[in-house]
């Protein structure tokens, strides 16, 4: 593959497995990049913008959506995906942790979560004030909760509002994409705009029964 790897992909490597045959995408907007993958997998969209749940459905995105503050509302269904695209930034870092915590509640293999690495400021797009930024996070931040890394949608150094050109010259995210190349953004996130994280919440089997006895 001679481009970058984007969240598009990442999703695909996880469902690829053939262990998912349910998928939540929280926040879900009006678009999910789990509606490739149906009818194989039944997907539900969730969001606390009741418009965006309508559009949501408007578009026939999802099979099933629930309208819920994933903090406050209780989810009794689980999931062997859950997806946060563009999410957890909206939320200030102490909410942010207690979203982490609920969704490893709400899956029972997979998270798959996408974030600007770093803060990137951005106000209330398209009259949604859940659309506003509140929080950057780091790789050291998502390793130290078991997630594996990656790097997306370019570089930090030339993008910037939301995901826009950094810097107002002509070329800036054509020369982005040799960069992106260059720096091999997908196994090196610090160089990346935004961050992929993925967890298998299962952790790792054990390999033994038992401790060796001298």
């Amino acid at each position: 593959m001679l481009r970058p790897r984007d969240a598009a992909d990442y999703t695909a490597q996880i469902i690829g497995s053939g262990e998912v045959k349910t998928a939540l995408d929280i926040g879900c907007g009006t678009r999910s990049h789990l509606s490739a993958f149906r009818p194989e997998v039944q997907t539900t969209g969730l969001d606390a913008h009741a418009e965006s749940v309508n559009l949501a459905r408007a578009r026939g995105i999802h099979d099933h959506y629930i309208h819920a503050n994933i903090l406050k509302d209780d989810i009794e269904e689980q999931f062997d995906l859950v997806t946060l695209f563009g999410l957890i930034e909206h939320l200030n870092k102490t909410t942010g942790l207690e979203l982490l915590d609920r969704v490893e509640k709400l899956s029972t293999k997979y998270i798959l979560l996408e974030t600007p690495h770093g803060f990137v400021e951005q106000g209330p797009e398209f009259g949604n004030e859940f659309q506003r930024h509140h929080s950057g996070w780091f790789i050291h931040e998502f390793e130290g909760r078991g997630y594996t890394v990656h790097g997306t949608t370019g570089t930090h150094y030339l993008r910037g509002y939301m995901a826009g050109p950094k810097y107002n010259f002509p070329g800036c995210l054509l020369l982005d994409e040799a960069l992106t190349l260059l720096l091999r953004i997908n196994c090196k996130p610090k160089h990346a705009f935004n961050l992929i994280a993925m967890k298998d919440v299962r952790g790792v089997p054990a390999r033994h029964d038992k401790e060796a006895q001298p």
